[in-house]
């Protein structure tokens, strides 16, 4: 029996290995195939043509495939060192901005706006609570319509101005690189596919095929054995 499944942060071997030791030891008999959610979610906005794809929701990765078949892949690298653009990069950037903010006095509905949706008192506190693990990558992700409400307002304008530019380098990179004329591109995740992103990032992206759940039967579909 085969088992092919996708997961996020896949990509990187640590991470197929855990997973793989995981599914092994559920399933002993089956052949285990690991595969990043990304890819999976390639296959199902493009099927297995060339092109590229930008994925951000939490985090943000580009990918594309190859004339050849061969897969690449632009950003990914998590929170701390990657994910350009992303939810949690334009919640972490909003939090940096307010306590800017507010060390100026200046700008307290934006200060305060954030800190609320963040749930902490006082936006200092939001140093504190990251440290013990109070607030995850997910809660500051989870600040993006905080964020998007105030637009145009600044500072939000700049900040979502500034995680569409991130954005729209992964996109290029990716296209540049499986150097395909002309390249289809396309988008997925619900910061990439949010209209006022799609708007800002400028690419005429064309819509996915499919969800990343019909990737998956295409992928296994290619390799049933």
């Amino acid at each position: 029996m085969l088992f092919r499944s996708g997961f996020a942060g896949a990509g990187r071997e640590q991470s197929r290995a855990f997973y793989r030791s995981v599914l092994e030891s559920a399933y002993p008999a089956a052949q285990i195939q690991i595969e990043s959610d990304a890819l999976i979610a390639y296959a199902g906005a493009l099927g297995l043509n060339p092109g590229a794809l930008l994925i951000a929701g939490t985090g943000s990765i580009a990918i594309g495939r190859k004339a050849d078949g061969s897969m690449i892949r632009v950003g990914g690298w998590g929170p701390h060192f990657g994910d350009e653009g992303s939810g949690f990069w334009i919640g972490r950037e909003a939090i940096r901005v307010a306590l800017r903010e507010a060390d100026s006095h200046s700008n307290q509905e934006f200060v305060s706006r954030i800190a609320g949706s963040l749930g902490v008192a006082s936006i200092q506190d939001a140093v504190g609570a990251w440290a013990s693990g109070t607030v995850t990558v997910p809660q500051i992700a989870e600040l993006v319509p905080a964020v998007m409400e105030l637009w145009p307002a600044e500072p939000a304008a700049g900040i979502l101005r500034g995680a569409a530019a991130e954005l729209r380098r992964l996109i290029d990179v990716a296209a540049e690189r499986i150097d395909v004329s002309p390249c289809v591109r396309s988008v997925a995740g619900s910061i990439a596919t949010h209209p006022l992103m799609r708007e800002l990032i400028g690419v005429p992206f064309a819509e996915p095929r499919a969800e990343p759940a019909r990737g998956a039967i295409l992928l296994a579909m290619r390799n049933p054995h």
